[in-house]
């Protein structure tokens, strides 16, 4: 798998390299050409994804890359809220000349506080496969909850080490708004780029899930980078419901593994914080709620489909690794099914709602008596 991921991830950057070469072949020779992370940077993917942005304009988004420094040139790219976002460098106001706000960045992950404008288009208000807004409001939130989310990073890089490898691996800037009707999502065509709704306070496990969760996408798009190396039809385009019958069923099948690859990510790494008591209390409750919901989110579709048809040998191999881990783990906790009243849960798991129905109280008080220990 590392061999073949390291091929994957060179592949893009060469494709990366070789588009820039087409449009502004003279910015290769300003940069460090052997430096992966410029060929890397999300809105470089955002840039080349939208037809409507004059190619030339890329020397705005590489600046902060080029090695001997020139004056600035920002021209093209203010976001809706005129503010135009230069990687490396900071953010500007349009009509001001100084920094209107410096980058954010800890370790290995910054935080975005304003979206580029090649990445709006991407938001959009979602429900059960119907967009029902395209041009949506939201605002960046990172003042309000950078550090909790660096907390979460922090304890994923503590606790969980062979995850937090892949998430650095894959993922490189995060974006917090305040709308929770765009649902968490990643894109290939921002390669490396995580985007939150934060709401309340306490954001400590949400942040770890979402990390796990949108994290492991962008993963998964280095492993089956390839897909006729997984694949024998088309599951960027094949819809699940025209195969499973099941008609409420709108995901591709590309989607639909997405999702049992990255609820095997959130089981997995759950039963690695519980075991080592990383939680107590509130937290712990949390985590266990966020946990009983993976197993509405586990087999939903593909173990319907016909293998042989859809899958290759290494495809097969590589969905029955995913299926039989998740299970095993699952059984581990099986109890928690019905421990914990879901029945209110929409499509994302919300603490507040959660608490409704399994008071906190109760929970702390069957937790002293052993019975949340696994």
């Amino acid at each position: 798998m590392n061999n073949s991921l390291s091929k994957n991830k060179t592949s893009i950057i060469n494709t990366i390299k070789l588009l820039i070469y087409e449009h502004n072949p003279t910015i290769l020779e300003k940069i460090d050409f052997n430096n992966d992370e410029i060929f890397l940077e999300p809105i470089l993917f955002s840039f080349f994804n939208n037809t409507k942005i004059n190619k030339e304009s890329i020397f705005e988004i590489l600046q902060g890359y080029i090695i001997k420094k020139q004056n600035l040139l920002i021209e093209n790219f203010f976001n809706k809220n005129q503010i135009a976002y230069i990687p490396k460098i900071g953010y500007f106001k349009k009509g001001i000349e100084e920094i209107y706000e410096s980058i954010l960045k800890k370790g290995d992950f910054e935080i975005v506080k304003e979206i580029h404008s090649t990445q709006e288009k991407y938001f959009v208000e979602f429900y059960k496969g119907h967009i029902l807004n395209q041009n949506p409001d939201h605002n960046s939130v990172w003042e309000e909850h950078y550090e909790d989310l660096f907390k979460a990073i922090d304890i994923i890089e503590k606790h969980l080490p062979k995850f937090y490898k892949q998430l650095t691996f894959a993922n490189k800037k995060i974006y917090l708004h305040d709308n929770p009707k765009i649902l968490n999502f990643t894109t290939i065509e921002t390669l490396g780029m995580l985007y939150f709704y934060v709401i309340g306070n306490n954001n400590l496990i949400y942040f770890i899930e979402e990390l796990l969760h949108q994290g492991s996408h962008n993963y998964l798009y280095y492993i089956i980078h390839n897909r006729k190396d997984y694949f024998k039809v088309d599951v960027d385009n094949l819809v699940m419901r025209d195969f499973t019958k099941q008609q409420w069923d709108y995901r591709t099948i590309y989607g639909a593994f997405h999702g049992l690859f990255t609820v095997t990510q959130r089981v997995e790494f759950f039963d690695k914080l519980l075991v080592q008591n990383v939680f107590s209390g509130r937290e712990k409750h949390e985590l266990l709620g966020r946990l009983t919901d993976q197993f509405s989110r586990f087999r939903t579709g593909l173990e319907l489909l016909d293998f042989d048809q859809v899958y290759t040998k290494k495809g097969i191999e590589f969905y029955n690794e995913l299926d039989t881990k998740c299970e095993f783990i699952l059984q581990k906790y099986r109890k928690l099914k019905d421990e914990f009243d879901l029945s209110n849960r929409d499509l994302d798991f919300r603490y507040e709602d959660f608490c409704k129905l399994n008071p906190f109280e109760e929970f702390l008080k069957k937790d002293k008596d052993g019975q949340f220990n696994f």
